[in-house]
């Protein structure tokens, strides 16, 4: 209820103080539709720096070229959006990057109870999900240009998993395991934009950003997706973009278990997308 109460809260100040504008048509029939897919992909380069600690053991960050994982993704992308009133929209999106990888460690580290040495053999993999769900209002509109503000949810599912050897002291662990999961429901503020610069060629950008100071959950999320699309006929448009996605999330786990996770991921987006 706390989460809720906030989310509403931050879209009333937002709201409250604008002159909405009635909506009117709009010559790209992009703002005209009630309905729309989109699906698409992404080549992700990703940044990313996480560790899963126990209190027993120091705490240390390992980083991609640690788990030999590729820092590059083609990724898949889906979008749904509802223009469910004459100025509401709903916009529910998914996307994911997920890596895998083997190799021989370069140096010692712990993660999740256990401690890996140098030279130790390793099965790695690593998935982000980012699932968001977002209704927005619309405070001016033109037959050119809309502009939204509104809130929602962001669900971030984060996975990661170590297997190989490991060491307890001296003595030697065959197939020692350890991984970190995190599912973090966390409120948001987005704001989004179109211009139509004809009847076919429209441009768009999206902002949003949220704050994971929430129960067990500390850090922060933004993203920026900008993106230039080209409607063939008044229901299939394709669709070519680069978003910029960061994120810092920490979590305190159980019998003092903290894990941290420290992402970021940017590059180029295609999509197809078909309007009704």
């Amino acid at each position: 209820m706390k989460v809720c109460s906030t989310t509403l809260i931050l879209a009333a100040c937002m709201l409250s103080p604008m002159v909405l504008a009635e909506r009117v048509e709009s010559i790209n029939p992009a703002m005209n539709a009630t309905h729309m897919i989109m699906v698409g992909g992404s080549y992700q380069t990703a940044d990313a720096a996480f560790r899963a600690s126990v209190p027993e053991l120091p705490e240390i960050e390992i980083d991609l070229d640690d788990l030999a994982l590729d820092d590059k993704d083609v990724s898949l992308s889906l979008e749904y959006r509802w223009r469910f009133a004459e100025k509401w929209l709903l916009a529910a999106t998914a996307y994911t990057f997920k890596q895998d990888g083997s190799r021989r460690i370069k140096r010692d580290f712990n993660f999740d109870g256990n401690e890996y040495e140098a030279g130790a053999s390793l099965k790695t993999s690593l998935q982000v999900n980012t699932y968001i769900v977002d209704v927005l209002y619309s405070v001016y509109r033109t037959e050119r240009a809309e502009i939204m503000l509104g809130g929602g949810f962001h669900v971030l599912d984060l996975d990661t998993s170590i297997k190989g050897r490991a060491f307890v002291g001296n003595i030697e662990r065959e197939s020692a395991k350890g991984s970190s999961e995190i599912l973090a429901p966390l409120p948001n503020v987005r704001a989004q934009g179109f211009y139509a610069l004809t009847d076919k060629w429209g441009m768009s950008i999206n902002l949003g950003w949220l704050s994971a100071n929430v129960d067990d959950y500390e850090g922060g999320f933004s993203y920026v997706y900008g993106r230039v699309g080209y409607s063939f006929t008044e229901h299939i448009a394709l669709n070519l973009g680069y978003q910029f996605t960061d994120f810092d999330l920490k979590v305190q786990e159980s019998r003092g278990r903290e894990a941290e996770f420290d992402v970021g991921f940017h590059g180029p987006t295609l999509s197809l997308s078909y309007r009704f």
